[in-house]
């Protein structure tokens, strides 16, 4: 069945696994916002239980469906493809339900069940977007479930029209796991909201809920605790930084796995009182607009929203010197970059741009004109539009 008519608004489903806070997250409340109303009508469906930001999404004119299933173990087979089909089953019938016209996908298991739902329904057209280059769970060599992943998702990418990768490093890393043909990959950057960002004004009443102090050096650093962030090399960059710098703090907002093997490696390094772990926050804009340094310590990244959202706040900037870093920064223009994994690097950059306000503060303009004229939302969602039609 074909869905839709003429003259009418195009419906844009968008699966996702969860609604935590996080970068592909994030952008789905910046298309609910931004995808023009006069001519789409936004839905989202959530697959698992967290829906933190199912509120946001909504006040942006957008439904959101859901399905609250949490995912079983590989290991349980019978629970495993109960949960894949009843998902699909699902997004079948809302798809039916709101005579959807593109099904949109945003992750793994959005992949596994949108794709194939769309397929099933009839979907004008079916896009996924893979938000990061590491597209395999970290496992074994040779573990046979790898296998079965890149076999199934090779034929799923197959039932798409088109596969977006949100950097070049993205894309080719589709070309070399899955094979995944040039031309059915499209990279598209994803954008943010510049000008909202920029304009948030540091307000000192912010310090007390980030246990923070008046006169203290702010280096701030957002994303989820997990082993590609790299977070555990800025925390062991603590040491050193504060040999270097008086009345440093280091300011973690984000949640995941690693939150307390962090914490433990703080003791450890008997640096916990020079660290706020935040957890998930929804005032990154106000804890950028106090900051003096941002940094992204990561290991792989696609295209960092954190990253540019950190550029839009004309923030001097140290990340790590990997392909999704290189494709939006230039080190000494906007940044300084530093080898991945060294922890002594990060805290002699840290301490550089702390130690000489005028190269920072030039670093920070020049990240914001980039961010204006390269990354904003705007620019992204017109070419997904040129997808979705």
């Amino acid at each position: 069945m074909m869905a839709g008519a003429p003259n009418k608004k195009k419906t844009i489903l968008h699966v996702i696994d969860a609604l935590n806070i996080g970068g592909a997250q994030e952008l789905l409340v910046l298309l609910a916002d931004k995808t023009p109303k006069s001519a789409y009508q936004t839905l989202v469906c959530v697959i698992q239980p967290d829906i933190t930001l199912k509120s946001r999404i909504e006040s942006k004119g957008a439904s959101v469906f859901c399905l609250s299933r949490s995912r079983p173990s590989i290991f349980c087979p019978g629970n495993f493809i109960t949960y894949f089909y009843q998902n699909i089953r699902d997004i079948v019938s809302l798809c039916r339900q709101h005579r959807v016209d593109v099904v949109h996908c945003h992750l793994s298991d959005a992949e596994f069940t949108g794709i194939l739902a769309g397929w099933l329904y009839g979907a004008r057209r079916i896009i996924s977007t893979v938000h990061y280059p590491a597209l395999l769970p970290e496992r074994q060599s040779g573990d046979i479930r790898n296998y079965l992943r890149i076999a199934a998702t090779r034929l799923l990418y197959h039932l798409a029209n088109a596969v977006v990768a949100v950097s070049d490093d993205v894309a080719q890393q589709l070309k070399n796991v899955f094979r995944l043909a040039p031309s059915k990959i499209k990279i598209i950057i994803n954008g943010i909201d510049v000008e909202a960002i920029h304009r948030t004004l540091p307000n000192p009443e912010h310090l007390p809920s980030l246990s923070a102090l008046p006169g203290q050096r702010l280096i701030t650093s957002v994303g989820r605790l997990m082993p590609p962030k790299g977070h555990g090399y800025l925390v062991s960059a603590m040491p050193h930084l504060i040999s270097q710098v008086d009345k440093v703090r280091l300011l973690l907002a984000g949640d995941g796995d690693l939150k307390a093997s962090l914490e433990q490696l703080s003791q450890d390094l008997k640096v916990q009182d020079a660290i706020s772990f935040l957890g998930s926050r929804s005032d990154v804009p106000d804890i950028l607009a106090i900051s003096d340094v941002f940094v992204l310590p990561s290991v792989s990244e696609g295209t960092s929203l954190a990253l540019l959202e950190a550029m839009a706040a004309s923030k001097p900037i140290v990340a790590t010197d990997i392909p999704g870093n290189r494709a939006v920064l230039r080190h000494g223009h906007n940044c300084l970059l530093v080898p991945p994994g060294n922890p002594e690097k990060l805290a002699d950059a840290i301490s550089f741009l702390l130690n000489h306000p005028r190269i920072a503060a030039e670093y920070g303009e020049n990240a914001y004109q980039d961010v204006c004229q390269r990354f904003n939302i705007d620019e992204t969602i017109t070419q997904l539009i040129a997808l979705w039609k």
